[in-house]
């Protein structure tokens, strides 16, 4: 049998940067063709596959854990032990998954102040909403789909195939592909930021449990926000 080789020895890899970009991109425009069967408006159809974006997003979240999931293997670093779930040190990792989470909400908070203070009103963008059923959705399956997902890929497999580079431009270029990841400039800034949090911690616990869950709680308070109007 072939031996497996080490991140080490591994070099390239930068499609691994792009995909997840074309992965949202192919599959919000499946959903888009779906429900241009049904309401045969282009526009209308756009709309409404943004309310359902909780439910699609949470599908792809689980297409980037599946990739994570397969390509650590080949990478010879299974999933689960990058994760380090220890009961243990479960108090640590919840003050740290806590902070997290604070942290990404202020980063969210000003990052939305300082790009509606310097764009002008979007009309169109106020328009934009989710069905009630796809922000409950978010706020609990979605939030956890999240987490789980795209720590797996950016922090987990992402990290570990450009292991090669060093840990700035590691951290950088990760941060990168989560925000664009997102497909949406209005919302760029603060996912690459948050992006920058989460990887240099990554980096210091080399852990994925404490990042998960503190991605978990961080889409919990946006579905809360967004469910109580405060958006």
């Amino acid at each position: 049998m072939k031996p497996e080789r080490s991140t080490e020895q591994l070099r390239g890899g930068w499609g691994w940067v792009f995909l997840p970009l074309l992965f949202m991109m192919v599959g919000s425009n499946i959903v888009w063709a779906l429900l241009m069967l049904r309401v045969s408006d282009p526009v209308m159809a756009g709309k409404e596959t943004y309310k359902v974006g909780p439910l699609t997003w949470s599908l792809l979240q689980m297409g980037l854990l599946w990739i994570a999931y397969k390509r650590l293997q080949k990478l010879g670093r299974p999933l689960s032990s990058l994760i380090g779930f220890a009961r243990e040190r479960l108090r640590s990792d919840v003050v740290l998954a806590v902070g997290l989470a604070v942290a990404s909400q202020i980063v969210i908070m000003l990052s939305i102040r300082m790009i509606g203070r310097l764009l002008p009103p979007n009309p169109a963008a106020d328009e934009i909403t989710f069905y009630p059923w796809a922000l409950i959705w978010w706020t609990t399956i979605g939030s956890v789909t999240a987490g789980v997902g795209e720590e797996a890929y950016f922090r987990g497999f992402l990290m570990e195939r450009l292991g090669w580079l060093r840990k700035g431009w590691l951290v950088l270029i990760t941060s990168f592909s989560f925000a664009i990841w997102h497909a949406n400039p209005l919302l760029f800034l603060h996912t690459f930021i948050i992006g920058l949090l989460f990887g240099w911690t990554y980096l210091k616990v080399k852990r994925l449990f404490p990042l998960m869950l503190g991605h978990m709680l961080t889409n919990v308070a946006g579905g809360v926000f967004m469910l109580l109007g405060w958006s």
